[in-house]
Order: C-alpha cells, then sequence, then structure tokens
C-alpha cells in the first residue's frame, strides 16, 4: 500500500515539475481585432515581413519583446524557427535590399499589453500567463522548456 502511494506521489511530483517548465506563448492582438483566423505559419510571415497584412487585408502593425526577454527567445525558437544571430543575418539582409527592417522592440510585458490595447491593428506575443482582458488572444503556440 505504502509503496503504492509512494509511486503516486513520485508521478504527480513529475507532472507538476513538468507542467510548470511549460511556458506557453499568447500571439494577441487588440481586443477588437476582426483581421481574420491565423495560424503559426500566418504569423511567422507577419513578423518575417513576408507578409504584412493580415487575412482580411489591413496592414499589420507589429512588435517584439527587447533582447533578451524569455517570450523573444521563445517566440524566435518556436514560430519564427530561428536563433537571434540568424535572425540578425535576415533583417541585415532585408536591409540591404531597401526592406523595411525587425520590428519595434518594448521592454516589458506592461509595455506589449498597453502597446496592443492602444493599436487597433498592432500584433504581438507574450506569456500566456500574463494576458489579461485589454488583448484578445489569436493562437496559442506551446513551449517546452529544458527540464
Amino acid at each position: 500500500m505504502f509503496k503504492t502511494i509512494k509511486v503516486l506521489l513520485t508521478l504527480i511530483t513529475l507532472f507538476s515539475c513538468c507542467s510548470a517548465a511549460n511556458a506557453d506563448l499568447a500571439i494577441i492582438a487588440h481586443p477588437d481585432y476582426q483581421g481574420g483566423e491565423l495560424d503559426q505559419e500566418m504569423v511567422k510571415g507577419l513578423f518575417l515581413r513576408e507578409s504584412l497584412t493580415f487575412p482580411s487585408g489591413h496592414r499589420a502593425s507589429l512588435i517584439n519583446h527587447a533582447k533578451g526577454s524569455p517570450d523573444r527567445k521563445h517566440f524566435f525558437e518556436y514560430v519564427l524557427q530561428m536563433e537571434e544571430k540568424r535572425l540578425k543575418r535576415y533583417w541585415a539582409r532585408k536591409v540591404s535590399i531597401g526592406k523595411k527592417g525587425s520590428p519595434k522592440e518594448l521592454n516589458s510585458h506592461k509595455d506589449v499589453l498597453d502597446w496592443i490595447a492602444h493599436t487597433p491593428l498592432g500584433i504581438a506575443y507574450i506569456d500566456k500567463n500574463l494576458v489579461d482582458d485589454s488583448v484578445k488572444v489569436l493562437l496559442t503556440v506551446t513551449v517546452f522548456e529544458d527540464i
């Protein structure tokens, strides 16, 4: 009996550690967003400026987290599928051929939430646990931390 309880407690502890290591990202927009459904590839296209508009045809305004942010690292890895160094080279090539550079950066989660809440065609990403009712979640991206 005690052995069974010990095994169950061990499993519960193991699973609770794993779930704590999961830090999903929310792709967020203004609460009145009506730009159409987005999937992860569409979000990637917007943030790499391969596409400039939402499915509705409205021009998207983008914002990034500042360098060093865990959300930025996860977004680059799981959505853009690039590391910071590779993305820096990507933007340098874009700018060298006359294209617009990388999106503006904000320093805090509060700044990102405020910007989205006041930018009708804005899109950004943030830790899902920090989302409030000032924004609309368009998509959730599952992120797995190293355990």
